[in-house]
């Protein structure tokens, strides 16, 4: 599960592992909340790489 939050000119992505097939190889991660902080405009730079390597472009 993850969701993404905007700050000014940055992006806060939380996310959590749920599916019990991560969870039964990675028992730490149960409860375990990640974070990430990046710059939007980064964050768009990576989906316009991610959407040329598709070949959505």
């Amino acid at each position: 599960m993850a969701y993404l939050f905007r700050e000014k000119d940055r992006l806060v992505i939380t996310l959590e592992f749920w599916r019990e097939e991560h969870l039964l190889s990675h028992p730490e991660d149960a409860g375990a909340v990640f974070v990430v902080e990046i710059p939007a405009q980064e964050f768009v730079g990576i989906l316009e790489g991610i959407s040329a390597a598709l070949g959505a472009g």
